[in-house]
């Protein structure tokens, strides 16, 4: 994003800060401890926390500076004066050449992490600040305060446990396909992965997370054939706006596609708003960076779309995510406006995520026209489920990492950060870096996650939760067999179930209306992620024979 409009974007947010500082004021000023209306006392809860409000006008103007200055730089940095989208992204996804991606792997934190590092720590602290003067001890006491447990680190904590021999054994799969491809001199068969050779995303998360729905190279490198998602969308599917075969869809045909998906579930349509205001394609005539989202507008029926869609089958099952948020919005628009907002920050990319879990199964592809027949054979089921883990379950420990990593730094607890940022990659990714690491450097800005300032502990929790969510879906829709092969499409008593968890918004502590929705305690489970699993984790096992399960500890700083 070019500095000008990261400088125009930080105004309107000072604009909507001051918004925000007048509403604080007038919630204020009531006793609204005191109120006996549950609905009405928790209305207010959500108006008390003012987010920077509480900063002098000194501090304000310092602290969307530091922000823009930050943001600046990660979104101009270039090596050899090539971008990170798409030439490094490219690069990372594509190259076997481990010398070639040590060296772009240096030269982007070199360009991006190194020169963040002492304005990320003045940010650390005018952010406190902001979390002190709202009540709490720090910000991420703050960031975790939406999700109202007492004892939610100890809960993520044991989420990940349950999850940890999965991603032990995943780890091991990917270190002996990388150890055949590079040999035991670059990659150790009993040791941490080093971070430069998986791509983007996915494993390592090495350079920065791809834009949401974005597939890298990660998976072209250990799964066993073909990506089932991969495909262009030409003339196999019919679509019925005009006559004829489309040859190539536009974005509203994909669009339509997707709320087909949503109508056959009985839920709702996009509103005449949608379609006039959203922005589905990158205009030829004006530079735009194509960053997706989606948005209510609070108004009548003004919801909208930024995505620059483009005719593949990921961007399909993408389009559907989206519109799945787009659905929140609608559901829970008649909800007071301090309560129109996802159970917590994570429910939101959860049921964006549940939509792409039907989405992406072969079974529904073929029933809308984009696969030629459903192969029901050992090899592509679990080609499909390694597509899947290496989405999933290998970004679950990044998503865990970063936010444990920053919730120290927030306490004071951390004196030198980017030792501790290694120690984490380590002892929940069992990653390394291929050249020695020090102080001068500040690996954790390389992630645009830090100087953007974006919990990742939602994606985390979103990971699980989506399983959980499409457990219940596919009971309610009478789905037989196997929790992968789940396709809610056309089922209203799914449709119905999920909808009555969507108007809720906020309402409510997300406990409750997930014990709504679920039937149960209302606590979070990762036992359905695998379930889903199962036979990828069997065939996994299967393959790995003697190799070594996990890593040996050494230098953090520097792979062996």
């Amino acid at each position: 994003m070019p500095a000008t409009s990261i400088f125009k974007k930080n105004a309107e947010y000072q604009r909507f800060a001051v918004f925000r500082k007048e509403m604080w004021r007038l919630a204020t000023s009531f006793a609204w401890k005191n109120l006996t209306d549950p609905l009405v006392r928790r209305q207010f809860q959500k108006l008390v926390v003012l987010d920077d409000g509480f900063l002098t006008e000194d501090e304000h103007a310092e602290f969307f500076r530091i922000a823009a200055e930050m943001e600046d730089i990660y979104s101009q940095a270039k090596v050899d004066n090539l971008s990170l989208d798409p030439d490094l992204t490219r690069i990372f996804a594509s190259s076997r050449n481990a010398e070639d991606l040590e060296k772009y792997w240096v030269g982007w934190r070199d360009a991006t992490g190194k020169k963040i590092r002492s304005q990320y720590v003045k940010f650390v602290e005018l952010s406190n600040e902001v979390a002190r003067a709202n009540g709490f001890n720090d910000r991420g006491e703050q960031w975790r305060e939406p999700y109202e447990s007492l004892t939610f680190e100890d809960d993520m904590a044991e989420q990940w446990e349950i999850l940890r021999p999965f991603y032990l054994e995943m780890h091991a799969y990917v270190r002996m396909k990388l150890v055949k491809l590079y040999g035991e001199e670059v990659v150790k068969p009993d040791g941490p992965i080093p971070a430069h050779l998986l791509g983007s995303h996915l494993l390592s998360v090495s350079m920065v997370q791809a834009t949401c729905g974005e597939r890298t190279g990660t998976t072209s490198r250990t799964s066993r054939g073909p990506s089932p998602t991969n495909r262009t969308l030409t003339s196999r599917r019919r679509w019925s706006e005009g006559e004829g075969t489309v040859q190539n869809l536009t974005a509203i045909q994909m669009l339509k596609i997707s709320e087909d998906f949503f109508t056959s579930l009985g839920m709702k349509r996009m509103t005449p708003e949608f379609w006039h205001y959203s922005v589905l394609e990158k205009p030829k005539v004006e530079a735009m960076e194509c960053n997706t989202f989606a948005w209510t507008m609070f108004a009548d029926d003004d919801f909208r779309l930024l995505h620059c869609t483009v005719p593949t089958q990921e961007d399909l099952v993408f389009v559907h995510h989206m519109m799945g948020n787009i659905q929140y919005f609608q559901h829970y628009a008649n909800q007071p406006f301090a309560l129109q907002w996802g159970a917590n920050p994570s429910f939101h990319e959860a049921i964006g995520e549940v939509m792409e879990l039907s989405v992406v199964t072969p079974k529904h592809l073929h029933k809308i026209g984009f696969l030629d027949k459903v192969e029901n054979d050992t090899e592509t089921e679990i080609n499909f489920l390694m597509f899947m883990a290496l989405e999933k379950i290998a970004f679950l420990p990044f998503s865990y990492l970063i936010d444990l990593w920053r919730w120290d730094v927030f306490r004071g607890s951390v004196n030198k950060l980017n030792d501790r940022w290694w120690q984490l990659r380590l002892q929940y990714q069992g990653l390394c870096p291929p050249v020695r690491r020090s102080e001068t450097d500040f690996d954790p800005g390389a992630k645009n996650h830090v100087p953007g300032d974006t919990p990742q502990i939602r994606h985390f929790f979103s990971y699980i939760l989506q399983f959980q969510l499409q457990e219940v879906l596919c009971r309610e829709a009478g789905h037989v067999g196997p929790l992968h092969t789940c396709d809610i499409y056309g089922s209203h008593a799914a449709g119905d179930k999920l909808a009555g968890l969507l108007r809720l918004g906020s309402s409510m502590p997300w406990q409750d209306a997930l014990a709504r929705m679920t039937g149960g305690s209302g606590k979070l489970d990762a036992r359905p992620l695998l379930n889903y699993f199962a036979p990828l984790r069997r065939h996994i096992r299967d393959s790995l024979g003697n190799s070594t399960v996990g890593w040996t500890s050494g230098d953090h700083n520097i792979c062996p």
